[in-house]
């Protein structure tokens, strides 16, 4: 995909993926809402070893759903107490999945979503590098 400046001069693919990155916003994926990916929710992700081998896969992408369409107080209760945390997964689960198939929507939209993110680190006109703030 392509994007014309206003000279008519175009973006490389590149600065195209990074900018998306940059203007990330609320995501409707199926049946829920997906915020985007932040440097805090990837803090979550890592502290409570979301993608450790012992977890399996539909823990794994249903721990990403959760910090990303729950709402802050209720990851905010959990995300500090690894036992919590587990134990929320399971709840959003139980709540969410009606058939293990659609773990493949939500990993879809994940990848998408780690793209972007990992896109969206830019130079800006003043040429000091920047990122998307995920608001």
């Amino acid at each position: 995909m392509k994007k014309t400046k206003k000279n008519n001069e175009l973006e490389k693919d590149d600065e195209v993926l990074r900018m998306q990155g940059t203007e990330d916003g609320k995501k409707g994926v199926h049946k829920w809402t997906f915020r985007p990916i932040t440097a805090l929710t990837i803090s979550w992700i890592q502290r409570n070893q979301v993608f450790s081998e012992s977890t399996d896969m539909i823990w794994r992408v249903s721990a990403y759903a959760f910090l990303h369409s729950a709402p802050y107080s209720e990851i905010r209760r959990v995300v500090n107490d690894r036992q919590s945390f587990i134990d929320a997964v399971d709840i959003w689960i139980e709540k969410n999945i009606v058939h293990h198939d659609e773990i493949q929507i939500i990993a879809n939209e994940m990848n998408s979503a780690f793209s972007r993110y990992s896109s969206s680190v830019f130079l800006s006109n003043n040429g000091e590098e920047g990122n998307s703030s995920g608001n």
